[in-house]
């Protein structure tokens, strides 16, 4: 089985179309979006609007969060609220209920493997804000949850969320397809291995 994955669209439509393009060659059994169509950009409602089109399993990132509930989930971005008002102002009750419904992970098996797919670690999933803080890369605490029992008990957990591509355990990172050094992943699932490319987006476009 292919899976094919990206992240963090940010608003940046060309990015967007040309990751969908390339891994409309890549030929995938099942493409999985992690989330984060909002802010930087300013083609923000196009992407929504593409991804809605798209078919592919669309997860929830922070920036759905923030635009679903508002920036009170996360003291963290006070500094956003006018933009997330203003994004919420300008949502249509269609685009709002796809956002809703945009699930916070989903989980492939294939070859009697596990997978499992988010826009960043949890450290609640039942707090309105779930994911770890992006401080936990630098305090340990992404490590530690790294070695949980709720991550390693899969094969492969897939995030984006840090814009950085690397490989922890069996956690492995895709950067942010709308940003500087975009890619996605290319994943190849059978009976005797996972195995993953990080595939550039700026070879893409060159």
């Amino acid at each position: 089985m292919k899976i094919a994955v990206f992240s963090d669209v940010h608003g940046n439509l060309k990015a967007l179309e040309a990751v969908l393009e390339q891994i409309k060659a890549a030929k995938p059994d099942k493409t999985v979006f992690l989330g984060d169509i909002f802010q930087r950009g300013n083609e923000e409602f196009e992407c929504l609007e593409l991804l809605k089109a798209s078919g592919i399993v669309c997860l929830k990132g922070n920036c759905e969060l923030y635009a679903q509930h508002g920036v009170d989930v996360d003291p963290d971005v006070e500094h956003l609220r006018a933009y997330y008002d203003g994004v919420r102002k300008k949502l249509t009750a269609e685009q709002m209920e796809f956002i809703r419904e945009m699930p916070l992970f989903c989980e492939i098996e294939s070859s009697g493997k596990k997978l499992h797919f988010s826009h960043f670690l949890f450290l609640d999933i039942e707090k309105p804000y779930p994911f770890l803080p992006l401080s936990s890369l630098k305090d340990g605490s992404f490590d530690k949850a790294c070695e949980g029992e709720n991550v390693t008990k899969y094969d492969l957990a897939v995030i984006g969320h840090c814009h950085q591509n690397f490989v922890k355990g069996n956690v492995v990172s895709v950067s942010a397809s709308g940003l500087e050094g975009a890619s996605w992943l290319l994943i190849e699932v059978n009976e005797d291995s996972v195995d993953f490319e990080h595939i550039s987006l700026d070879l893409i476009q060159s």
